[in-house]
């Protein structure tokens, strides 16, 4: 069967097998876009697609379906304390694609680390006067694989 891949802007026709899995799909796209597994994040109708040997049809994807193709990358969260005590700040990283807004990565960190990263500003730099903005997408800041970024208790 043909799937559509929308990737920035563009469109790329693929031919997969009948029970192609998210992973065998991943491996056709890191060989046609030199992307890697790991840096991809698949939609399709508003689901992330998951690895875990789950094939297209289990997401009732079939032929000339348009799936949504994002890359990933990683930043890292460090913590600016208020009291330093000789310890170094906390560091947090996570996965995220240019498309999250700076609000979403706040919830996906309070989540994933049960930190409360929502009540926190977030900066370019370990200086409190350049916060960014919860509505702005990551994209908007030009943040790339192994940025840092500065949170600060409000």
């Amino acid at each position: 069967m043909q799937v559509t891949i929308s990737f920035n802007d563009k469109e790329l026709e693929v031919e997969v097998e009948e029970n192609a899995t998210v992973l065998g799909l991943k491996h056709r796209l890191r060989d046609k876009l030199s992307l890697q597994p790991l840096a991809q994040e698949l939609e399709f109708e508003g689901f992330i697609l998951q690895n875990h040997g789950k094939t297209l049809r289990s997401y009732h994807i079939g032929n000339n379906a348009k799936i949504v193709l994002r890359e990933l990358f990683g930043i890292s969260i460090h913590v600016v304390k208020q009291d330093k005590d000789g310890k170094p700040d906390p560091q947090f990283p996570i996965s995220v694609h240019k498309e999250n807004t700076i609000g979403f990565l706040k919830e996906m960190l309070s989540i994933k680390y049960g930190v409360e990263f929502t009540h926190m500003k977030l900066g370019l730099s370990s200086m409190w006067n350049n916060n960014l903005h919860d509505s702005t997408k990551i994209g908007a800041y030009n943040l790339r694989d192994t940025s840092i970024l500065y949170a600060f208790e409000m």
